[in-house]
């Protein structure tokens, strides 16, 4: 006997299809969202106008993420920070060749808005020093300590030229550099007990109040050195230290300084400075890390601050200096032998600040196209 099979309508098989796709992209998007909330996988974009860089979309993201307990290793974070997400034409042609000559790095600029919200979440026993400072400059300095307690990496100011890529530096330091989402799930045995803080030196008078500028700085995440600066700030503004009130010896680099004189002298024994810290709420985003060692190592100056704005570098500021009429990069660095030396980074010392908010006049040469 032979038996027929009726084929199913026509209309039924689409439907059937239809069903299977829905299926599959609703699976497709659960996964996805899964792998976000549950592997906390970066929502980074790239922008049309720079498609080559990595970047976080917003900063708010980034304030999402759950923090990293790899200290000892350097996740590859470019932080820098402007009142707005809008950059000055000279601020964007530094910043970019930062995003050129690192291309694996993301970067996250952020705004006076962000770092008031960084404050609130991580620091918020912070918060009404942070806010009563007399103006944003102030802000601008302090903050940039907690981008690298809480997250680690790179700070650069925005007149900051990249001129090699980061990793080869900081290998040579036996530093293990990784993507933030990698930091978050892996674990390094390369140097991996030691939590590592970097500062540069401006020209070779180590007795000059503003030989280590606060205008970069590099570090593994929870590095307990910048609760230093946060304590300064505080005693300072309690009256506990004496001396002025202008920004570089409250936040800036005069007080810097300070604070990597008094770790020296006090605090290269790793528990001594955990153990201080403990009395204070300055511990609360990671705890105590006992047994961790910790490090500051100041760059020579041709690491990071090849040319001075001081008078040992008087004799380059015609061409290196933003305000000079013959102001030329090349030409800047080929004086200073920058290739020669080996730097991996370049301050044109901008000098946009002022107790207003930014210097107008400086600011009318940092608009300006090259």
């Amino acid at each position: 006997m032979t038996v027929s099979v009726r084929s199913p309508p026509r209309r039924l098989v689409w439907c059937f299809i239809g069903v299977v796709i829905l299926v599959g992209v609703a699976l497709t998007f659960t996964s996805q969202r899964w792998s976000v909330e549950h592997f906390y996988i970066l929502d980074v974009f790239r922008r049309p106008s720079d498609s080559q860089f990595v970047h976080f979309s917003e900063t708010n993201l980034l304030l999402a993420q759950p923090l990293t307990t790899n200290f000892g290793v350097m996740p590859k974070i470019i932080h820098q920070s402007w009142m707005t997400d809008e950059l000055p034409s000279k601020f964007e042609i530094w910043s970019r060749s930062c995003r050129e000559k690192n291309p694996d790095w993301e970067w996250v600029l952020w705004t006076d808005e962000d770092n008031l919200n960084l404050v609130k979440k991580y620091f918020p026993w912070f918060l009404k020093y942070y806010q009563a400072l007399p103006a944003e400059i102030y802000r601008a300095d302090v903050v940039r300590n907690m981008y690298m307690y809480v997250y680690g990496g790179i700070y650069a100011d925005l007149d900051t030229e990249c001129l090699r890529p980061a990793d080869d530096l900081f290998e040579s330091f036996n530093i293990t550099t990784v993507s933030y989402l990698s930091s978050l799930n892996m674990s390094y045995s390369s140097d991996a007990n030691t939590k590592k803080a970097f500062f540069g030196r401006m020209g070779t008078d180590e007795d000059f109040v503003h030989s280590i500028p606060n205008a970069w700085m590099a570090a593994t995440p929870g590095h307990p050195f910048f609760l230093l600066p946060l304590e300064s700030v505080m005693n300072k503004m309690n009256g506990v230290i004496p001396g002025g009130s202008v920004p570089e010896f409250v936040t800036g680099p005069i007080g810097l300084r300070d604070d990597i004189n008094l770790y020296f002298n006090n605090y290269t024994d790793s528990d001594v400075l955990e153990r201080r810290l403990l009395k204070s709420p300055m511990l609360d985003v990671f705890g105590p890390q006992f047994r961790m060692e910790h490090t500051v190592q100041v760059l020579p100056y041709w690491y990071v601050y090849p040319w001075s704005w001081a008078g040992d570098g008087a004799g380059f500021s015609n061409f290196c200096s933003v305000y000079s009429p013959e102001y030329d990069r090349e030409a800047c660095r080929r004086v200073l032998e920058t290739d020669r030396l080996g730097s991996y980074f370049m301050t044109y010392w901008s000098h946009s600040w002022s107790a207003e908010g930014v210097d107008a006049d400086h600011m009318k040469n940092i608009d300006k196209d090259e």
